[in-house]
């Protein structure tokens, strides 16, 4: 009995060494938990009994702004941006305040992931998969990695899963195209994610590795999981991380309303002024090329590349375009394209945006 009493009040003694560690955890499973109950899992519910019905656009599901045909250039304009990116608030924010957290985890923690890009880009991928956010919410999650020190490979499996293997999305997906489609497209995916990109940074990286934006250059703090003194109160050391976390997420909010402005006005052009009904008229080499090449560059949100395939096959449109707009829009876009080339690597963004054009190509041709 002395000992276990000994012991008891050893293990209390301990406890403020791992205010950090438990702060930490209880955000994470606050923010996680209140985004998925709330509106992620709900919205994708939705998005799954709506597969087949009309869609206002590819880019997003539900209108704030409606303007009819008629209208001016620039008021069919500004109402798709408007509604593209009322479509994106919800997602972005999460990825900002996930992307400021993992930022802050990273910093006090680094993660000692390993040197096997192939095994990296996997763990990656199996944290994605439950999040529930598109490639354009996922930039600044995966900007929190790497600006957190972490590796590229491991932000790629996370970006490239989080929109597709997502287990409602993958219901909706064989539910709303036939199992070549789905199998297909996902096959591709897993080879992507788990050689195709990692072997592509390998090489790019065989000289030496990327020189990747951090937003905090002299290192981590290196602080154990555990403190060696256990004397910091827990207001200090809760102060400490808010401030570090809020200085995170205002990092992340201006790169990110950079992007996601000009993306909306971009989207909604391509929307606009793209002659949709005459392009997606015949199935040519040429015709597929120029619609894959704005399908990957058009940033959507999560679940509605199935939607956006399952009405045009619904419409009767010629299966090597469902198929490409299957396995391209949503899996990429501009938006990660913009992250990668201004803080990881050109090269990797430019290769990455053709990867996926061509297997949106091919598979179109093949369908």
């Amino acid at each position: 009995m002395n000992s276990l009493s000994l012991h008891l009040r050893f293990s209390w003694r301990r406890y403020p060494c791992y205010y950090r560690p438990m702060i930490l955890t209880v955000t994470a499973l606050v923010l996680m938990g209140g985004f998925w109950s709330a509106t992620r899992y709900p919205q994708l519910l939705a998005k799954a009994e709506h597969v087949g019905q009309p869609l206002p656009s590819m880019a997003y599901s539900s209108e704030v702004l409606h303007v009819t045909e008629s209208a001016p250039v620039w008021q069919r304009i500004l109402a798709g941006a408007a509604n593209w990116l009322d479509s994106m608030a919800l997602g972005m924010t999460f990825g900002v305040l996930f992307g400021a957290l993992l930022h802050t985890i990273l910093r006090y923690y680094p993660l000692n992931i390993g040197r096997n890009l192939y095994l990296n880009s996997l763990k990656g991928a199996l944290v994605g998969v439950p999040m529930g956010v598109c490639a354009n919410c996922a930039v600044p999650a995966a900007c929190g990695v790497t600006r957190g020190h972490g590796r590229i490979e491991v932000a790629l499996g996370f970006l490239f899963s989080s929109p597709n293997f997502n287990p409602v999305v993958v219901m909706m997906t064989f539910m709303a195209l036939p199992w070549t489609m789905s199998v297909t497209k996902y096959v591709l995916l897993l080879l992507v994610i788990l050689i195709v990109a990692p072997a592509l940074i390998a090489w790019l990286e065989r000289g030496k590795p990327f020189d990747v934006f951090t937003a905090d250059e002299e290192g981590a703090c290196a602080i154990p999981l555990a403190s060696t003194d256990c004397t910091e109160p827990f207001w200090a050391v809760a102060q400490e991380l808010a401030l570090d976390y809020a200085k995170n997420a205002r990092m992340l909010v201006k790169p990110t309303l950079a992007i996601m402005l000009p993306a909306s006005v971009l989207a909604a052009a391509m929307l606009t002024l793209i002659p949709w009904t005459t392009l997606l008229a015949e199935v040519t080499p040429a015709r597929l090329a120029l619609v894959g090449l704005v399908a990957v560059a058009m940033p959507v949100p999560i679940a509605l590349d199935v939607m956006f395939a399952a009405q045009l096959q619904q419409q009767g449109l010629p299966s090597g375009y469902v198929m490409l707009f299957a396995i391209t829009l949503g899996t990429y876009s501009i938006i990660p394209s913009l992250y990668l080339w201004r803080e990881v690597s050109k090269l990797l963004a430019i290769i990455l945006f053709l990867l996926f054009w061509t297997l949106g190509w091919i598979t179109g041709l093949l369908f």
